[in-house]
């Protein structure tokens, strides 16, 4: 079928610069969850509709949507409502198939009820339309249906009477019609109104006066057809995507320890006896073996742990690896290109960028290793600190296996530590260690007796 999404809403409601569609649920952008749900149909013709400056919602898409389909971008010069947006689109819509209209800032949309309403179409089937019964129908557009329960039209709010503002049962906002309908009612729309727009459901009007046959199917989960226009109505969109998130990876085995302070933003894969604990931030694309377990308010993006990970509470983690058996933290950060190797051991307050650290080395304490290239069994004394800087360019220090750097050491880099050296406490290293050395690097303490302060 062909598919419509509206996405040149300005949203000035948000109070943003940022498109209305690119404001993210769950570390997402609106018009992503949208297409994540379309993309599931097969053989789909998709025209969004945008406004003339849409770089940001295509870049967005482009980067965000695996599936590379083509997707029509379609302009809608002046914003003159939802039936001007369609006319838009027109173009590009294949006239021999049902077009489907969705909207790019309704992201709680479900497959299932897309699945419903473009099921079991038949040739009599001209317009199909998501209603809802709901308790408070503020905001909605109302269901007008005459004494045989037919409908005859959808009223706006803000074109209703009394009588009609009293209807509980609404339009939800997805519509699926013939094309070549489409096409010819789509003419017929006027900015007759009190918004002085072009309305996209004055549309079932128009069909219900040519006899054409207008159906509906109901929405069980109003929560589906939340649009959102403001910072609040995010929230609350966002709260129930999280819930419908949370039941999912529990469905899956996933141990959550209190649902309600579980906060996912990104993509979570994991295996068996996972365990995520209370506070923690999950960002991006992460990625956990079996037996893992996320300590207490431990912050990660784009993470990936093999099993037996153990990473304890209050760190901060981003675009790096944890190999097998490794124990990270309390209070460690693991900057980008960060890979801890299996039987590793990075304890508290210690900070690690763009490093490698061979299986079973330990550092576990007060430390910072920056661009490192660390072997096996390598031992990092607390307070040791790869200097990395010259001021101009980031240099590398190389640890061999078996190495000892001892407690409150400094590595100046461009520098390598060869097989099996030790470092002395408290050494400023400028130059490389031979193999099975010791290097030592301190003056002479000097003791004046009797000492008293002046």
């Amino acid at each position: 079928m062909n598919l419509i999404l509206l996405a040149a809403g300005n949203g000035r409601r948000m109070k943003s610069n940022l498109p209305k569609v690119l404001h993210e649920i769950c570390g997402r952008s609106m018009i992503c969850r949208v297409l994540d749900i379309t993309q599931k149909l097969k053989n789909l013709n998709t025209t969004i509709v945008v406004q003339k400056d849409h770089n940001l919602i295509k870049e967005n898409i482009n980067k965000n949507i695996d599936e590379k389909k083509v997707f029509h971008f379609a302009i809608q010069n002046e914003q003159l409502g939802t039936g001007d947006a369609v006319k838009s689109a027109l173009n590009h819509l294949d006239n021999s198939l049902f077009t489907l209209i969705l909207y790019g800032d309704v992201p709680l949309i479900e497959f299932k009820t897309i699945k419903l309403l473009c099921g079991n179409l038949d040739s009599n089937s001209d317009i199909r339309i998501l209603t809802a019964n709901v308790i408070d129908p503020k905001g909605y557009g109302r269901i007008i249906r005459n004494k045989t329960k037919q409908i005859i039209k959808i009223i706006e709010e803000k074109d209703a009477s009394g009588e009609e503002r009293k209807i509980k049962e609404v339009f939800a906002g997805p519509l699926l019609i013939k094309t070549k309908v489409l096409k010819k009612i789509i003419k017929k729309l006027s900015r007759n109104n009190k918004q002085n727009e072009s309305y996209l459901t004055d549309i079932v009007g128009f069909a219900a006066q040519q006899k054409l046959k207008v159906q509906s199917v109901n929405l069980k989960n109003e929560d589906e057809m939340i649009g959102v226009n403001d910072q609040s109505q995010k929230i609350y969109a966002e709260k129930v995507f999280k819930r419908r998130l949370v039941a999912f990876y529990q469905n899956k085995g996933l141990n959550i320890i209190d649902p309600e302070r579980f906060d996912i933003r990104g993509e979570l894969t994991f295996k068996k006896n996972v365990t995520i604990d209370i506070g923690c931030i999950l960002t991006g694309k992460i990625k956990l073996g079996n037996n893992v377990l996320v300590g207490a308010y431990s912050n990660l993006k784009n993470v990936e742990a093999g099993d037996n990970v153990e990473i304890k509470p209050y760190c901060h983690i981003e675009n790096s690896k944890l190999k097998k058996r490794s124990s990270i933290g309390p209070f460690a950060r693991l900057r980008e290109q960060t890979t801890i190797g299996q039987n590793c051991r990075v304890g508290n307050f210690v900070e690690i960028k763009n490093s490698f650290l061979g299986f079973g080395t330990k550092a576990s304490h007060l430390s910072y290793l920056g661009d490192a290239k660390i072997g096996k069994n390598v031992n990092i004394g607390a307070g040791a600190i790869t200097c990395n800087y010259d001021g101009i360019n980031k240099n590398i220090t190389t640890i061999d296996d078996n190495v000892f750097i001892g407690s409150n050491s400094s590595l100046v880099a461009p520098i390598k530590i060869k097989q099996g050296a030790t470092i002395g406490a408290s050494s400023c290293i400028t130059e490389d260690a031979p193999a099975k050395s010791l290097n030592v690097e301190r003056n002479k303490q000097t003791t004046i007796k009797n000492w008293k302060k002046k």
